[in-house]
């Protein structure tokens, strides 16, 4: 297969394109050979179960909704192959299920607790008195229907002079997680009117409103038009201003990078993200320098991490340029503190050292 852009080809084989880029220059190879060596990886960590097949063993429990690391554990305990465990453990997972009032829950502990109960004291008075587990636990819902004077399941349910169906319904209609209402209700041991007003009261204040348009909260806006909300929560901080102020400078930031050519020594780039990558130089740190000092520019910034990046910079014998000393030295398979320390205590130069510590690794 033939691809024009190679973060497409690895979006396609699942492949990190970060950690392709980082393999090719660590290792001075070609992009085919990096996407050979990332696709085996890719292939050996594919899994097949009932017929499908997943990109790895962890995507395919994802997908029945449990988690691998439990599957791994148990498979471990059993001495089970994985995918035996995770048959096993899908059996066990499907016999914990519960349904009652016509809805399914994933155990019983959390059935009571959406329900307000105790699971442990509805296990104990079913055993207590002989009974099945559904049993106890209707008993209980009718003793704190007694106790709070109304009913808990399928009945009609007032809430700011709306009159809903159910509390379901209610929830339903406001936006709200039922089991978070009934979870709140069993931690706080509040009704279920306080309980519903506490997390529409919450969800009120998470909104956020962007040029008419009401959005769940301010991550959701944030994640739309692609804009930091780290960046814009700091600069709301920083500047003492309000959520959608900051939001508008953020926003017209990021469209002005986008938009705007860049120059830097008289050559013009798209972007200073071109422009650094032209250098080898990294544009978070450009970013960092220029918050860290507030009077600087964009060319002084590059200027300076230039310089910083060429000094770090490690040249061996035969001319090859190294990002670091420390890539070097995990290029060769020794360790970067014996390097430096032994320049330091025997004064020698870095690369003396470096050829000592590999010499005495061929003698080996």
């Amino acid at each position: 297969m033939r691809w024009t852009d190679l973060k497409k080809c690895c979006d396609y084989y699942n492949i990190n394109y970060k950690s392709l880029c980082t393999y090719m220059q660590k290792n001075k190879i070609s992009k085919e050979k990096a996407l050979s060596h990332y696709y085996q990886y890719y292939k050996y960590n594919r899994f097949t179960y009932n017929h499908v097949t997943y990109d790895s063993f962890a995507a395919c429990c994802m997908a029945y909704e449990i988690k691998p690391i439990c599957v791994r554990r148990y498979a471990k305990r059993k001495h089970f192959l994985l995918r035996h465990a995770l048959s096993s453990y899908l059996n066990y997972h499907n016999k914990r299920k519960i349904y009652f009032c016509g809805q399914e829950y994933i155990t019983f502990t959390s059935c009571c607790r959406a329900f307000g109960c105790n699971a442990s004291y509805v296990s104990a008075y079913a055993k207590r008195h002989g009974i099945s587990r559904e049993e106890a636990l209707k008993f209980y819902i009718n003793r704190i229907e007694k106790q709070e004077g109304q009913k808990i399941d399928s009945r009609t349910f007032v809430f700011r002079d709306s009159i809903y169906h159910n509390l379901s319904d209610c929830c339903r209609n406001l936006g709200i997680n039922v089991n978070s209402v009934y979870g709140y209700m069993w931690r706080t041991k509040k009704s279920r009117v306080e309980a519903v007003e506490y997390y529409y009261t919450k969800n009120a204040e998470e909104q956020f409103e962007w040029e008419s348009v009401l959005y769940p909260s301010l991550s959701v806006c944030c994640t739309k038009f692609n804009v930091s909300l780290k960046a814009m929560r700091n600069r709301a901080w920083r500047k003492n201003c309000s959520a959608q102020e900051a939001f508008r400078h953020c926003l017209k930031r990021k469209k002005n990078l986008e938009m705007d050519t860049f120059y830097y020594k008289g050559d013009r780039y798209k972007d200073l993200k071109e422009c650094c990558k032209q250098y080898g130089i990294n544009v978070q740190s450009v970013h960092s320098y220029r918050f860290r000092n507030k009077d600087s520019d964009y060319d002084e910034a590059i200027d300076y991490i230039r310089k910083i990046t060429k000094q770090r910079q490690f040249i061996w014998e035969d001319g090859s340029v190294y990002e670091s000393i420390n890539s070097f030295c995990r290029m060769k398979s020794i360790s970067v503190s014996s390097v430096r320390d032994k320049a330091r205590k025997k004064g020698m130069s870095l690369q003396e050292a470096a050829k000592y510590y590999i010499e005495r690794n061929s003698y080996d």
